[in-house]
This record gives structure tokens, C-alpha cells and sequence, in this order.
């Protein structure tokens, strides 16, 4: 039962921390980190390879709706949450799968499980070829 408080307290903490954050972020002015996601990179990809340049962008649309907040624009993570950028596709793969299915992966789990109950496996595809453009 106390280590079930303790996880609550921890989830809580965490959540308010990312939405101070993020205000902080909003109102600080700082054009960098309001910044979009990199669209040239993906205008190159799409000259190169348009079938995974449409993977990329559907990643992207994921990545920035529900991954950006905690993970940031470039993936370089925050305080609380692991940078996720350039790390391989199949590893953003299995760790989402494993979210997903509420596996215990480490101490930010129930962080992070909540966003990846409802992934698809489309979607776990899409993320993870856009995190290994990061």
C-alpha cells in the first residue's frame, strides 16, 4: 500500500513539474523552444525516399501531439524523461510495445504507459522511424 502512495506521489510530482515547465516554456519567449519540429529535414527526406518521408511525417504528427511535451522538440528529454533522440528504431519500438502492453520497463513506467496504451502498432512504427531522425 505505501509503495503504491509512494508511485502516486511520484506520478504527481512529475505531472506537475511538466506542466510548470511547459507554462514556463509557453511564456518564456523563447523562440527556440517553441519552435515546430524540423521541416527541411523532412523537405530532404521527402526528395530522397517519399514512402519513408510519409512514415517520418506520420511520426512526427504523433510525436509532436502527445511525446513532445515531456520529451521536448528534439527529443533531448527533461529533468524526469530520457532523451529519446537518434536512438534506433527498433529500440523506440520495443519500449513502446512494452509500454504499451504495461510491462514494468523502469522506474518511469507509470509515467509513461498512459500515452502507450492506446498506440497502434502503426503508430509505434511511425514514432519510431521519426525519434531515429531526431
Amino acid at each position: 500500500m505505501l509503495r503504491s502512495v509512494g508511485w502516486l506521489v511520484l506520478v504527481a510530482m512529475v505531472g506537475a513539474g511538466v506542466h510548470f515547465a511547459l507554462q514556463s516554456i509557453i511564456q518564456s519567449g523563447d523562440a527556440e523552444k517553441r519552435k515546430g519540429p524540423d521541416m527541411a529535414k523532412l523537405e530532404r527526406l521527402q526528395a530522397a525516399d517519399p514512402a519513408r518521408a510519409a512514415v517520418v511525417r506520420a511520426g512526427m504528427d504523433k510525436y509532436e501531439s502527445i511525446c513532445r511535451l515531456c520529451h521536448h522538440r528534439l527529443g533531448t528529454g527533461g529533468k524526469f524523461t530520457p532523451a529519446v533522440a537518434g536512438r534506433p528504431e527498433e529500440w523506440v519500438a520495443t519500449m513502446l510495445a512494452a509500454y504499451r502492453s504495461g510491462t514494468q520497463v523502469g522506474p518511469l513506467t507509470n509515467l509513461m504507459a498512459p500515452w502507450a496504451k492506446d498506440l497502434t502498432d502503426e503508430d509505434i512504427k511511425n514514432l519510431a522511424a521519426y525519434v531515429s531522425t531526431l
